[in-house]
């Protein structure tokens, strides 16, 4: 595992001093190595000391290994140079769906297709921005042929979760995995022993503990949050990569392909 895989998967249960320290390591790697622990702890706005305690916190003995182990990244990833606004948003872009791509499991994968496919219904949550990629994946589903529904409020979904069956699917999105009127409806969802899928940021969030299944897409806060970046990028990705293997069966193709001309007939007799 690469130190930036260890920050990912404590991250959720860091200290708020321990998220800054975070946050700062992963958005600036290439520039901690010409760094000392005071030149970073004055960034960080914090001690010495406090850098000293993250390094043990995420296995590293201390602040010269935790340059060591970012160097050896650096190098398997060579940085390039970015010196227009286009360059950097590919950048962004591109560390992001590298390192979801990294983050997949084959397996979850397998099994989220296999689940959607078996589902009597599937429902997908999504609040505020993973409303809109809730939104999307329905959209996906139901041209598939699939019985499927986004919910992006948080009054239907506790009313959603309230009736669900044990043979409907729950696809849960959320990046941090700690939306509250999420979490709160996922509860609801477990009780009635519905299968919960996850698509989340952090391995150790409350909506990885109550998913049956997580698939987990890279945060963009871990690249810049300093500048505007589409957050669902890496949860697009996903739902890019479980699409693709749903429209491998023939009649989920056909649905797909039948459906887009059909919306494509319509446009023009609209215009």
């Amino acid at each position: 595992m690469t130190i930036i895989e260890e920050i990912q998967n404590q991250y959720s249960a860091f200290s708020a001093n321990e998220k800054k320290i975070a946050d700062y390591i992963l958005q600036n790697k290439a520039s901690i190595k010409n760094m000392n622990i005071k030149d970073l702890a004055a960034k960080v706005e914090t001690s010495t000391s406090s850098i000293t305690r993250f390094c043990k916190r995420i296995n590293i003995d201390g602040f010269v290994d935790m340059k060591i182990a970012l160097r050896s990244l650096a190098s398997e990833h060579p940085l390039k140079e970015m010196p227009t606004v286009y360059d950097d948003i590919y950048g962004y872009y591109t560390q992001v769906i590298d390192e979801t791509n990294q983050m997949i499991e084959d397996q979850a994968i397998e099994t989220v297709v296999d689940w959607i496919k078996n589902a009597n219904k599937t429902v997908i949550y999504g609040i505020g921005s993973s409303g809109f990629t809730a939104a999307e994946l329905a959209q996906r589903l139901i041209r598939m042929g699939l019985n499927a529904t986004g919910v992006t409020d948080s009054h239907l979904m506790i009313i959603n979760s309230s009736i669900i069956k044990e043979d409907e699917l729950v696809i849960a999105i959320s990046n941090s995995g700690e939306t509250p009127e999420l979490i709160a409806s996922l509860e609801i969802a477990k009780k009635k022993k519905a299968k919960i899928i996850a698509l989340t940021s952090f391995k150790n969030s409350s909506l990885t503990k109550l998913a049956d299944v997580t698939c987990f897409g890279y945060h963009s806060r871990f690249v810049n949050n300093t500048v505007f970046v589409n957050t669902q990028f890496g949860m697009m990705y996903l739902i890019d990569v479980i699409s693709t293997f749903l429209v491998q069966d023939e009649n989920f193709k056909y649905n797909m392909d039948l459906t887009r001309k059909n919306v494509q007939g319509y446009s023009k007799k609209s215009e």
